[in-house]
């Protein structure tokens, strides 16, 4: 007869992103800032950890995905960073009963792998936009964007999550220094309520 030997189910690994939280040297705003989740680019908008070579050619690992779709994974860090930070009366990055005063939209450009050279680097590429809701100069105070690298071992995905945690640490203290000065400059120019 044929014996069947059950085949084992593929080991499939999780990564997320994982940093200390910055700290903030900023004064304290008496305003509520809303973060929701943030867009993808069509390409990076799923699990699955991607990786570049060349131009056109792009690849994804079968056995290693992020444990959550990357435009929530970042906003949920980012929104952690800026309550840790004690600078505003309130951050809300869920459904909230406070209505937000400024909110910061995001989008994740890019998040992958690229071979550079006889390496690897993580590339992480942001978007935002830094939005008033309420007073007379209510739209945009600011678009920053941000395209970080850092190094990381080729085929590793481990040291991917690891080189992206580190750019969006470094992107963390940038966007919120970058946000203070904004609202700041905001609220000083018209009253707030």
């Amino acid at each position: 007869g044929c014996l069947q030997f059950p085949q084992p189910a593929p080991d499939i690994r999780e990564y997320d992103l994982q940093y200390a939280v910055p700290r903030s040297e900023h004064t304290p705003l008496d305003v509520v800032l809303g973060i929701p989740s943030f867009g993808v680019t069509a390409i990076y908008d799923r699990e699955a950890i991607l990786y570049r070579r060349g131009t056109h050619q792009v690849g994804k690992y079968y056995y290693h995905r992020w444990a959550t779709n990357p435009g929530d994974m970042i906003a949920d860090l980012l929104a952690r960073d800026f309550a840790e930070s004690g600078v505003y009366r309130g951050v809300v990055h869920q459904r909230s009963v406070l209505a937000a005063d400024f909110e910061l939209t995001g989008d994740v450009e890019v998040i992958e792998e690229r071979r550079s050279g006889d390496g690897c680097v993580a590339d992480l590429r942001l978007r935002f936009l830094l939005l008033q809701h309420s007073g007379q100069d209510a739209g945009v105070l600011l678009r920053p964007s941000f395209d970080i690298t850092e190094p990381c071992a080729c085929e590793r995905p481990e040291s991917l999550a690891a080189a992206l945690s580190t750019a969006l640490s470094k992107a963390s203290v940038e966007l919120q220094t970058q946000v203070h000065q904004a609202i700041a400059a905001a609220i000083t120019e018209t009253p707030h309520r």
